[in-house]
């Protein structure tokens, strides 16, 4: 990282800490169920981002940088809901120059990888917009385990906007999945230390 002045640094990590305070408002459209925080979003989408450049043999580096700083937008002008998208206009790319604007070089290649990420044209922005849904639908899939309909109906619609056959195939599997089975095993192993 390029030499810049520690306020600049610290004001810069103040706006990112923002987005665990900030919420995702498509929840509340949906009728609420999930308290989901910006940055906690964007860990997943970090999470499949790495899983999927690494599968794909794109740059990991390149993708999770991406990943990481796709929303940071969102600490100025708001996570605005798909609904809301049909009436509000935001200049993104203002709010990412001023955002990356204060970190001096590094911010010139944040702004760049934002800029690709937004073309969508590259195999590591399709990654991260693969991971962006499929971030969205881990969190659906829970909803709609608990009898919420509307949370299947998003689900379904989202997984259409999926480009790669890598993300398509996660999909399918997370639609046949149980959100509960990652500690199977282990949840047998406690229960039956407690007929013991």
């Amino acid at each position: 990282m390029n030499k810049m002045k520690n306020n600049s640094m610290i004001n810069f990590l103040f706006e990112a800490v923002s987005l665990k305070r900030l919420k995702r408002t498509g929840w509340q459209v949906l009728g609420g169920g999930n308290e989901e925080s910006v940055a906690e979003h964007s860990y997943m989408v970090a999470v499949i981002s790495f899983l999927l450049a690494d599968q794909m043999g794109a740059d990991v580096k390149k993708t999770l940088i991406m990943a990481l700083f796709h929303d940071l937008t969102e600490a100025r002008i708001g996570d605005v809901h798909k609904l809301a998208d049909l009436y509000v206009k935001t200049d993104e790319k203002l709010a990412e120059k001023d955002a990356f604007g204060s970190v001096g070089k590094i911010g010139k290649e944040l702004m760049d990888i934002c800029a690709e990420y937004r073309n969508k044209k590259t195999i590591e922005s399709k990654i991260v917009h693969d991971a962006d849904v499929l971030a969205l639908c881990i969190e659906l899939k829970s909803l709609f385990e608990r009898d919420d309909h509307h949370a299947k109906e998003w689900f379904d619609a989202n997984g259409k906007r999926l480009v790669l056959e890598e993300s398509k195939n996660i999909l399918q599997e997370l639609k046949e999945a149980d959100s509960q089975d990652w500690w199977k095993k282990e949840r047998e192993m406690i229960h039956k230390n407690y007929r013991k």
